[in-house]
């Protein structure tokens, strides 16, 4: 049965294998090697926790600004539910308030097949042109339209390990993207699903959204997990089988 700690953990260990990790009890750190995005730079709390001593806050601010990245909290509230209070108290501000959702069973409902659309499936040892097409149209679809490098798109394939990710084309252009993380001890999450904003309300998400269900439970998961932005986001992933599970909350 998944619970919040199960899914707190499986969060935690998930990051680990894509980030660098650094141990700061009560907190695990984590920081992507070459993007300073804030979304792939992030603390986790490792427990519980009703408070925290100001030297571990000193440290903790002094590690994101050595690595120039923005000091920031990603949790679930059920897991640690006094942390926000705590975070506040320390000049934080909450950041998102967002859904956490899970999937136990494939979609059944079917989906309308947008004409010219064509999904890719990328894995680690994928070509680096392709690479560089999903973490451009990744970061497009998050709002950031600087140049993709070479080494940016490498590192992406490594940190895919043994995960997948999808980009989807319409007419050879392309306009989407997700992924799913390597499945642990039964669950993965489904991850960076963007479309570009000219190619939005076509049914591409959706696609990409079944595209990935589909594979997960094809590798003998348990339950796909994601965190939807808001509610929209979280009606068209509940339109695919997800249901509320948690509340995920960002702090910076």
């Amino acid at each position: 049965m998944l619970s919040i700690a199960r899914l707190q953990d499986y969060l935690r260990q998930n990051a680990q294998k894509q980030y660098e990790r650094v141990n700061l009890p009560p907190f695990s750190l984590f920081f992507h090697v070459n993007d300073p995005l804030p979304y792939f730079n992030y603390a986790i709390p490792d427990e519980p926790i009703s408070e925290v001593d100001q030297a571990i806050w000193d440290k903790l601010r002094a590690e994101f600004i050595r690595r120039e990245r923005q000091p920031r909290f990603e949790f679930i509230e059920e897991f640690a539910p006094a942390l926000s209070a705590i975070l506040q108290a320390h000049q934080f501000v909450e950041e998102a308030r967002q859904w956490g959702m899970v999937c136990n069973t494939r979609p059944t409902n079917s989906a309308t097949v947008l004409p010219g659309l064509v999904i890719v499936p990328l894995e680690s040892t994928s070509p680096l042109n392709i690479a560089k097409s999903f973490v451009a149209v990744q970061h497009q679809g998050f709002g950031d339209d600087a140049p993709i490098t070479d080494s940016q798109a490498q590192q992406f394939l490594n940190d895919l390990h043994d995960g997948q990710a999808f980009l989807a084309e319409l007419h050879g252009q392309p306009v989407g993207v997700g992924l799913y993380t390597s499945p642990q001890d039964g669950l993965t999450e489904m991850a960076s699903v963007a479309t570009l904003p000219e190619f939005r309300r076509r049914g591409i998400g959706t696609a990409i959204i079944r595209e990935i269900v589909g594979a997960a439970f094809s590798r003998g998961v348990e339950a796909v997990c994601l965190t939807a932005a808001d509610e929209a986001a979280g009606q068209l992933y509940a339109r695919s089988g997800f249901r509320l599970f948690a509340t995920m909350l960002a702090y910076s």
